[in-house]
């Protein structure tokens, strides 16, 4: 009973100090407005935390509270609304006494706080009358006048917000007009009571029309002498426009190799015989790091343990070029390769990239040395939008049915992906999908062609301000009339932390079983892995991310890979974790951990995964 009592007694206290610290409206409004405008004033005004102790108090909040309310209520084109501000203070009420006469509560305790009220009357809503253009400096030189940008309209509420926008907007329009110079000037606001319509004269000054001329670098950054012509999106003598002055800019910042770009118009003009005037562009370009030196290290049961090592050197040219240097010491991998990037190749809406490796692989899969290199050409068709074109070459040794087999490979690459996400490393909304098509000639001992095909994409949607719904999915098939001349290392495989979590990296294939010797001389089942034809892959997550630095993870991945060319669901692997996020300023740091739903003979019992980045 006592301790029922005193958890009652908890519960009480709680709720006591829950109502002392709610937030009430500063004022309690009575009006005749509609909704949209009530809500409006209730937002403007806002919450205090406690009743007023005093009239004084009271007072001070409502008369505050009038003179925001006039200007609300005039924003929203009620210039004759009526507002009256009222202090409301209740008396105690009768006290209840004892049989000595005494109070059983105190005066404090009954009387209530003395109230602020405001009492609106909106009266009839205001429209927009007559609305004009007044240029201090002439009218400009356009191909169509000015005042068909004014998207407000004669009869509409005049509302004061849609007259300032309409003002920047005439502004704007102007400065990508050849106007850089444009300016608003204190406009003219006629209020006419007797015709409830507010008179609008924009007043608005030009200066001269300018046109473009040569781009003069500055800064600490060193460029080449054309690049900045090549990439601006505008030429000498064209008419000014500010929005390609800015993209100017964020074509310097998006390559990713300098501090920061800012693209200004020089104060110098040269006359033109048009009347117009030119004015050179002055690219000031900070240069940031030219060389780094990152490192990833990486735990996975699967993947591979060990460590990646990159070092960059940027722009060392003046093309905003990246070369790469990289090496993995890895479990299952030993590798080193180079790679050169130039992400304005000859036109700004073009990228090149060459990428050479060679490796030595060691996977649940396949045993063996690859030496690889590629030339990939990228056009940019949008900034979610893009399609590579490209040759590579390879030659390999992998071991297939006891035997070291092989290849040389010579292959076209085509590539095409749409990107609009929001975060690369940690995308919370939009999706991605990419497909590619890479038809091959082997030379090696295993003569012949084949063509692979793959296409997947992932969708990411955040459902409310703690949690995210992200989702995979993956097909690729290989076509060849002979399978043999497909290289073990470029068959499908499924499994690990990019693929089916909770299945070691590559083990979800097609396999071989065989008899062979142990130590002890016996014959025994065994069997090898070796790759199929088709893959069907997918992975659904749930991502909870709360105030601090710590998130979580749920996922479900499944997988299938077969040496049919139509792939069944009838072999589908299941794995399901769940995982930790760290959330650091560049991406999240992952830890998952995931065991296999039915897995089959030689498969264990659970995997871990600690990388950079979401699984997808």
């Amino acid at each position: 009973m006592f301790r029922r009592l005193k958890y009652g007694v908890a519960c009480v206290a709680l709720l006591a100090s829950g109502a002392a610290v709610a937030a009430e409206p500063i004022v309690v409004i009575e009006s005749d407005l509609p909704e949209a405008q009530s809500e409006l004033l209730r937002d403007v005004l806002g919450d205090v935390e406690a009743p007023a102790r005093s009239v004084a108090q009271a007072r001070r909040r409502v008369v505050s509270a009038a003179k925001s309310a006039r200007s609300v209520m005039r924003s929203q084109g009620y210039y004759d609304a009526k507002i009256v501000a009222e202090v409301i203070e209740t008396k105690a009420e009768a006290r209840e006494v004892n049989a000595e006469n005494e109070p059983l509560v105190d005066d404090a305790e009954i009387r209530r706080p003395p109230q602020a009220i405001l009492r609106i009357i909106g009266g009839e809503q205001f429209t927009y009358g007559t609305l004009n253009i007044s240029f201090e400096d002439g009218e400009p030189d356009l191909k169509k006048p000015l005042i068909s940008e004014i998207v407000i309209k004669t009869g509409e509420p005049a509302e004061a917000a849609r007259v300032i926008a309409t003002e920047l907007r005439l502004i704007n329009y102007l400065q990508t007009k050849g106007y850089p110079e444009a300016k608003a000037l204190t406009r003219e606001t006629i209020v006419d009571h007797a015709m409830k319509r507010m008179n609008v004269t924009f007043r608005i000054a030009t200066g001269r029309k300018t046109r473009f001329g040569t781009i003069k670098k500055t800064g600490t950054a060193k460029l080449a002498e054309g690049w900045p012509n090549m990439i601006a999106p505008f030429e000498t003598g064209d008419e000014f426009n500010i929005a390609k002055m800015n993209r100017l800019a964020a074509r310097v910042t998006a390559t990713g190799v300098f501090d920061g770009a800012v693209a200004t118009l020089a104060d110098e003009v040269t006359e033109n015989a048009d009347g117009t005037v030119t004015r050179d562009v002055i690219l000031d370009v900070e240069q940031g790091d030219v060389n780094t030196i990152s490192g990833e290290v990486g735990y996975s049961t699967s993947d591979g343990t060990g460590v990646e090592v990159t070092y960059e050197r940027r722009n060392f040219i003046g093309y905003a070029q990246t070369l790469e240097l990289r090496g993995t010491a890895k479990t299952n991998e030993i590798s080193a390769g180079v790679a050169y990037n130039i992400p304005y190749a000859w036109r700004d809406d073009r990228e090149l990239d060459f990428d050479a490796e060679v490796a030595r692989l060691d996977t649940e899969a396949f045993e063996g040395e690859r030496v690889k290199g590629s030339l990939l050409g990228t056009q940019k068709f949008s900034r979610k939008f893009r399609v590579g074109l490209g040759l590579g070459l390879e030659a390999s040794q992998f071991e297939q049915n006891g035997e070291d087999v092989r290849a040389y490979l010579v292959e076209g690459l085509g590539r095409a992906v749409f990107d609009n996400r929001d975060n690369v490393l940690n995308p919370e909304t939009g999706f991605n999908i990419e497909g590619s098509i890479v038809p091959t000639y082997n030379f090696g001992d295993e003569a012949g062609s084949f063509t692979t095909l793959r296409l997947g994409g992932s969708t990411y949607k955040r459902v409310s301000d703690k949690f995210i719904l992200a989702g995979r999915v993956g097909t690729g098939t290989i076509l060849s009339k002979d399978f043999a001349t497909v290289p073990q290392n470029r068959r499908f495989y499924a499994g690990g932390g990019g693929s089916v979590r909770g299945f070691e990296y590559q083990t979800i294939s097609p396999r071989r079983n065989f008899t062979a010797l142990n130590d002890e001389g016996e014959l025994v089942e065994d069997f090898e892995r070796i790759g199929g034809r088709t893959l069907i892959e997918g992975s659904a997550e749930i991502r909870y991310k709360g105030e601090g630095p710590i998130g979580y993870v749920g996922f479900v991945d499944a997988g299938t890979v077969s040496r049919e060319q139509a792939s069944g669901l009838d072999d589908v692997r299941f794995g399901a974790g769940m995982g930790v996020r760290y959330y650091t300023s560049f991406a999240p740091l992952r830890a998952d951990i995931a065991i296999p739903i039915n897995p089959r003979s030689g498969d264990a019992d659970f995997q871990l995964y600690i990388s950079i980045g979401q699984a997808f």
